[in-house]
């Protein structure tokens, strides 16, 4: 198995790309850490873990509670004495124009989606240092590379969190820790009904695109053979995001046009 006796923290456990992921690194033998807000979902998910014959340690938490990291990262390596990878999954999105999304907002979301993964990467990298190993995987989105209408403060805080890793990635290799950036597209799950209104309300309403996403477990499937790969930056998604993508690097220009015809909901 890829991941046999690894401990591996999965934040943003509780539901979607998440609790996808925390089953499959446990069918792959990993021993897990599922954070989230939501601690009676953790629980489903840790017995769905522990029933494939996963050790498991729930640790519900806030991220944006950044004072809570330090103590969150001390409780993991007190429980399973070392950490061999962090899953960077926490996250929110946005369906609003720039125009109508008031600026806290703006600022919520980027402390959801940016500050609070940088602060608990600055807690764990001591410790990956010290072991002189590990792997920090931050599941970021097409959306960092292609930002689109109605989504201008999630793509940016994407954006934020690929440069960031992009960085930690060349300063860490002399320690022997990895990073791999992942890049989903659509993915079937509740991001769009959880997402930000122009009023940080709930946004309640499914996305098309996503209702026909790819499934979350085939996803964490390949973002898993990714990480055992060793892949730098890896996309997972279907055909119009993987189209994006080449038509950004090849032909920038046309994506440009591309992007104003787009009516996301």
């Amino acid at each position: 198995m890829k991941f046999q006796d690894k401990i591996v923290w999965v934040t943003g456990a509780s539901s979607g790309i998440g609790e996808a992921l925390a089953i499959q690194f446990a069918k792959e033998g990993a021993h897990l850490i599922l954070s989230a807000r939501r601690e009676i979902e953790l629980e489903r998910v840790a017995l769905i873990c522990q029933n494939i014959g996963s050790k498991t340690l729930v640790l519900p938490f806030d991220m944006t509670d950044l004072h809570l990291h330090e103590q969150k990262v001390k409780e993991v390596i007190a429980h399973f004495g070392r950490l061999d990878a962090v899953i960077l999954n926490a996250g929110v999105s946005q369906r609003s124009f720039v125009l109508d999304t008031k600026f806290e907002v703006y600022r919520k979301l980027f402390e959801i989606n940016f500050f609070a993964i940088v602060a608990l990467t600055q807690h764990v990298l001591p410790i990956f240092q010290a072991q002189k190993t590990g792997i920090f995987v931050p599941i970021a989105s097409v959306a960092g590379r292609i930002s689109t209408p109605r989504r201008a403060a999630y793509g940016a805080s994407k954006h934020a969190l690929i440069g960031f890793f992009d960085a930690v990635r060349a300063e860490v290799y002399p320690y022997g820790i990895k990073v791999t950036t992942i890049l989903p597209g659509y993915i079937k799950t509740d991001i769009s009904l959880n997402a930000m209104n122009e009023n940080g309300e709930k946004y309640a309403k499914m996305d098309p695109n996503q209702a026909k996403g790819l499934d979350p477990t085939i996803t964490a499937q390949k973002i898993v053979g990714a990480i055992h790969e060793g892949k730098l930056e890896y996309f997972v998604g279907g055909n119009l995001e993987a189209l994006g993508l080449f038509v950004k690097r090849f032909f920038p220009n046309l994506l440009f046009f591309m992007v104003r015809k787009i009516k996301n909901t």
